[in-house]
Parts: C-alpha cells; sequence; structure tokens
C-alpha cells in the first residue's frame, strides 16, 4: 500500500510539472499575443506618428515661431486629409538614426522624404515618389583639374559627404578612389560646400536646392562641374515599416491622389520651383 501511494505521489509531482510547461508561450503551449501593427495602431487612434529629419526645403522649422514647413511637411498634411486621419510630427531625428527610429516603431512613418536606395530597404519599405532628386559635384568656380565627374575618382582627391545623407551611400562606392571626407550627421549642407570654398575639400555632391542657397550667399564661390550629369538620381518617397502592406497601401492611395489632382506640383513649385523633377503620368488621356 505504501509502495502504490508513493507511486502515485510521484505521479502527482511529475504532473504538477509538466502541466505549467505546457501552457508557457515559450515552449510550445499558448502563443503569445499578436503584435500590433501600424496599419492597426493608427486606424485604432486615428493618428499617424511621425519621425522627420531636417531636410530645407523639404522640411525646416521657422527660426522665429517654431512652425514646421516644407514641401514633406505640406503634402503629409495633405495625406492626413485625404485619409482623415491626425498627423503628429512625435520626433525629430537625425538622418543618421531617422530610418532606425522606424525599423524599432518609435514612430509609424518617415515624413520628411528620402532617397529610397537598397541600403534603406533593407530595414524599412517606401511609398510611390513625391518626386525625383538630382544630386551634382561640385567644385570651386576656378578649378581646373576636372572635366567630368569621374576625374575626381583618383587618389589624393577628396569628396566631401554628410554622414546619413544619400550622398553618404552613393558617393563612397562610386568614388572608390578617391578620399571621402564625411562631415557629421548634424551638420548643415553648408559646411560641405564651404569645406570646398576653402580647399579643405576638391569637390562635394549636393543637390541643387541646397546649393542654389548656398549661391545666394556666395555667389561666384562654387559651380556645377557637369549640369548635364548628375551624381545621384534619387525618387523622394516616405518611409513606411517593412511588411506592414496595408500601411503602406494606404498612404501610397493618398500620395497617388494627391500627384494627379496637382497637390504635389503646387506645393513643390510654392517652395522650390525647377527644382526637383515630378514622377511621370501613368497614363493616357482618352482622344
Amino acid at each position: 500500500m505504501k509502495n502504490k501511494l508513493s507511486v502515485v505521489a510521484v505521479v502527482l509531482a511529475l504532473v504538477a510539472l509538466v502541466v505549467p510547461l505546457l501552457h508557457s508561450p515559450d515552449k510550445g503551449g499558448e502563443p503569445a499575443a499578436k503584435k500590433e501593427t501600424a496599419f492597426e495602431r493608427v486606424m485604432r487612434t486615428r493618428t499617424i506618428r511621425c519621425g522627420y529629419a531636417v531636410w530645407d526645403p523639404l522640411l525646416y522649422k521657422d527660426l522665429k515661431t517654431g512652425e514646421m514647413l516644407g514641401i514633406a511637411h505640406d503634402v503629409f498634411e495633405e495625406v492626413g486629409k485625404k485619409l482623415d486621419l491626425k498627423i503628429d510630427w512625435a520626433e525629430e531625428a537625425s538622418w543618421g538614426t531617422i530610418v532606425e527610429g522606424l525599423a524599432t516603431n518609435r514612430y509609424d512613418a518617415i515624413c520628411v522624404t528620402l532617397g529610397s536606395v537598397p541600403s534603406r530597404a533593407k530595414v524599412i519599405n517606401f511609398t510611390v515618389p513625391l518626386t525625383y532628386t538630382m544630386a551634382y559635384m561640385i567644385v570651386r568656380q576656378d578649378e581646373k583639374r576636372f572635366d567630368h565627374n569621374m576625374d575626381l575618382n583618383k587618389s589624393g582627391y577628396t569628396i566631401a559627404v554628410l554622414d546619413g545623407d544619400i550622398s553618404s551611400l552613393v558617393v563612397p562606392k562610386k568614388y572608390a578612389q578617391a578620399h571621402i571626407s564625411s562631415l557629421s550627421q548634424s551638420s548643415e549642407y553648408s559646411l560641405l560646400l564651404q569645406e570646398v570654398e576653402t580647399g579643405k575639400a576638391d569637390a562635394t555632391v549636393v543637390e541643387m536646392a541646397a546649393f542654389d542657397k548656398y549661391q545666394k550667399t556666395n555667389p561666384g564661390k562654387l559651380r556645377v562641374l557637369n549640369p548635364a550629369e548628375p551624381v545621384v538620381i534619387a525618387p523622394l518617397v516616405f518611409g513606411v515599416p517593412q511588411g506592414d502592406v496595408a500601411f503602406k497601401a494606404m498612404v501610397d492611395a493618398a500620395v497617388n491622389d494627391l500627384l494627379i489632382d496637382g497637390t504635389i506640383d503646387t506645393i513643390v513649385n510654392a517652395y522650390a520651383p525647377g527644382i526637383f523633377s515630378r514622377p511621370a503620368t501613368t497614363y493616357v488621356l482618352p482622344n
């Protein structure tokens, strides 16, 4: 009898140990709660939380009022109106950290336009392009050593780039023989151009909006080396979470509507006429 009771006691003890393991999510029991997607969160809160970085004229703050302005800012506010959603400009990031912030769910979208380059596509997804930007090789006005962009691809020449900017992702690969001088991601584009003007760098690569702004206060100091040959051609897009098909489709629909009805053209021309290229239309009007 005692032996039978001992066996029963052992069996009950084993059951007490095994049952909790069978119900443990870590041991193949009940599955962990499903993670809420950005689309589900936005639909629940009726708000898109935006991460952004400063890039004049795409997005910047008025120094006197603190008001946010710029092409990307105004377009995304229009996206919110199209979708009947509130836009919360939740977090300012640097260009070196903004992609990581979206990938780690600090915000729902990157609401300043950025270049859709392959290295970024590894961790985030992109909307349809709003517009296209071109970045050019900039040299001193009196520069005589170079006739073509690729003349800079030699040891002994220095090209300045801004860390985190699209040029810092493209130029080191395209000009692998040259020395690449990277300025801090918190630097202004004007500092890149100053590096060239003062002789600290032989050239830099910037888009025309930044170059035109610099030219207004520093006329006759710098020039575009090859105006017909941009170093970088990049679609400007908003960043959305990788794999969140519903969220991307929703924002894409709003951006496409703004392209078709001319809203994006109006906004771009108000801030930077003649600088950015519009995406080609994807329809043909009936005869």
